[in-house]
């Protein structure tokens, strides 16, 4: 009897392991194809954003930053249609080596693509960025650090200038936590578990003073 249980103890442990480096196998090859996929939509976001007749870039103000100016209440992000997907800008990450479009709304299909606005704009300065923990390209803001910049680019060639201040773990359940606006830009991803949320929070600054 128990060389039996033994036994199969050791087949599930074998079918588990198995399980476990199949899975890590496909999200290898799931985070290759994303990488590529945003390789290659880059070129056709930089083309889009020059067609919007700002060739150079100029720098975004934050909402704060205009006294005196009324926002419309839910300002829009131009968005643009690249190979069948809405697309509002790319997200450039200079210390990870980083250039990602960004997809104007997220679904679990377009994560598989590229990251993508999860809530909010630049404008109002609440944005929130999701994407899967793929090795490749959005895992590694894990290692982005306080101080660490982020230039979020939008189809009309804006510029908006972040630094890194703050990480956290939440719950997947913590929604209203990360879009209360606290922070200007909120990047997201999971934990390598899937257990909690990986959160970068990230404010507005000006590169030039």
């Amino acid at each position: 009897m128990k060389r039996k249980l033994g036994l199969l103890l050791m087949v599930l442990g074998l079918a588990f392991l198995l399980g476990a480096v199949g899975l890590l196998i496909f999200n290898q090859q799931e985070g290759e194809r994303a990488a590529s996929a945003s390789a290659e939509l880059m070129p056709k976001i930089n083309a889009a954003i020059v067609e919007s007749g700002n060739e150079k870039p100029s720098l975004s103000q934050s909402h704060e930053q205009l006294p005196g100016v009324t926002e419309p209440e839910h300002p829009e992000m131009k968005s643009v249609e690249i190979d069948g997907h809405s697309y509002i800008g790319y997200l450039s990450i200079p210390k990870l080596n980083l250039e990602l479009p960004v997809m104007s709304d997220w679904s679990m299909e377009n994560l598989k693509i590229a990251p993508a606005r999860f809530y909010g704009t630049t404008m109002e300065g609440n944005l929130v960025l999701v994407a899967h923990n793929y090795k490749k390209p959005f895992g590694p803001i894990r290692r982005l650090k306080n101080g660490d910049e982020v230039l979020f680019v939008d189809m009309e060639n804006k510029a908006t200038f972040y630094q890194v201040v703050a990480t956290d773990a939440v719950a997947p359940s913590a929604v209203e936590e990360v879009t209360a606006g606290a922070y200007d830009l909120a990047l997201v991803t999971c934990t390598y578990g899937g257990d909690a949320r990986l959160v970068v929070y990230c404010d507005v600054y000006d590169p030039v003073s």
